[in-house]
């Protein structure tokens, strides 16, 4: 039978208890690395990020183009791609993300499937 593991961390008190017989000084070395590892992290505000967003996409952000090409790239897919699986034409995929065209709901609807979101972040 495997003992239980305890490790006092400035963070937490772990107690592990393996199920298959493991090195419990590597172990337990791992587990606090990965302890330390998570204070040291840095923390950056959320409104920090939004501002230099912000800043970055200046008057698209958070506007129906911004959030097309954000969910265009989550899915890892080119305008090109994209204009094909949907049957819309890159060139009019290009101008919604630039929003310099309105997708309209059948689009926005169509759009969404392929990119596994909800439409209405693209209206």
């Amino acid at each position: 039978m495997n003992q239980a593991l305890e490790i006092h961390h400035d963070l937490a008190d772990v107690i592990v208890k393996p199920s298959v017989t493991v090195n419990q000084k590597r172990l337990k070395k791992m587990i606090c690395s990965t302890l330390d590892q998570y204070l040291a992290e840095d923390r950056v505000p959320a409104k920090e990020i939004h501002d230099k967003v912000r800043e970055r996409h200046g008057e698209y952000y958070l506007s129906t183009g911004y959030y097309l090409r954000l969910y265009r790239q989550r899915a890892e897919l080119t305008q090109a791609t994209l204009a094909k699986r949907s049957g819309i034409r890159q060139h009019h995929l290009s101008e919604m993300e630039n929003n310099k065209r309105v997708l309209g709901k059948v689009n926005a609807k169509k759009l969404a499937e392929i990119l596994d979101c909800d439409y209405r972040k693209l209206l």
